[in-house]
């Protein structure tokens, strides 16, 4: 015949729950963490030039002429990626006037299409070679949102923020 006892130290359990609950009134500070979880899944998005769940953006003009990266040649977008905690929330994105062009992409037009049919939108490609067009579509190149492998790491967030209360 085998015995065992489980004896629980109350104090230190009791402990733990009351920090728990206290964590979790305003969870404030697991918001900044799951804040800077996502930011760094943002940028090594940038890096790998890759959309959540890993479907690669299609490559610019730019970078094909350059040899550089899709949406890093000066990094203001990669590096304007911030995230803002609230007590049940966290929001993350960019104030960059250009980041939902290329979150969503665009169909860019002259400014003056809607009154002159013979508007053209004229710029130099990386090349040098001047061209002039009726418009320009920039595809869609997600950087924001979220994946499985975040999801991920956001559930290791939350509950590495609640094991701290015991220990």
């Amino acid at each position: 015949m085998v015995t065992m006892t489980l004896t629980l130290d109350d104090a230190r359990l009791d402990k733990g729950l009351g920090d728990a609950l206290r964590r979790a009134a305003d969870m404030t500070p697991l918001m900044r963490r799951i804040g800077a979880v996502l930011e760094t899944s943002v940028s090594e998005r940038f890096e790998q030039s890759k959309g959540p769940g890993g479907e690669a953006w299609p490559v610019s003009i730019r970078a094909q002429e350059s040899g550089g990266k899709t949406l890093i040649d000066s990094t203001r977008l990669r590096d304007s990626i911030v995230s803002e905690a609230e007590p049940r929330a966290v929001e993350i994105g960019s104030n960059v006037p250009y980041a939902a062009t290329h979150q969503f992409g665009a169909f860019i037009e002259p400014k003056a299409a809607n009154d002159d049919a013979t508007a053209k939108l004229a710029f130099v490609l990386p090349n040098g070679r001047f061209v002039m067009v009726d418009q320009v579509e920039i595809p869609a190149r997600p950087f924001l949102g979220f994946d499985a492998a975040d999801e991920a790491d956001i559930g290791d967030t939350v509950e590495a923020y609640f094991a701290e209360a015991f220990q």
